[in-house]
């Protein structure tokens, strides 16, 4: 699943000043997709919008009366 991508490439963006500086040239996020794939990562757009839908659930949940 790319989401276990997402979250290593992060992490190696963290450790690395170079993928640093590669990602500061990125200006869409299609650029940074692509970086990171091209360095092997399994990433997908299509898990960055599942996440932010996910989280907005999670958000709206946490401040309901519901639970």
């Amino acid at each position: 699943m790319s989401r276990e991508g997402w979250k290593e490439f992060l992490r190696a963006a963290e450790r690395s000043p170079a993928l640093q500086r590669e990602l500061t040239a990125c200006h869409e996020p299609n650029q940074i997709l692509e970086c990171g794939q091209r360095l092997g990562f399994s990433l997908s757009m299509k898990d960055l919008d599942q996440d932010v839908q996910a989280e907005a659930i999670i958000d709206w949940f946490n401040q309901s009366k519901i639970h």
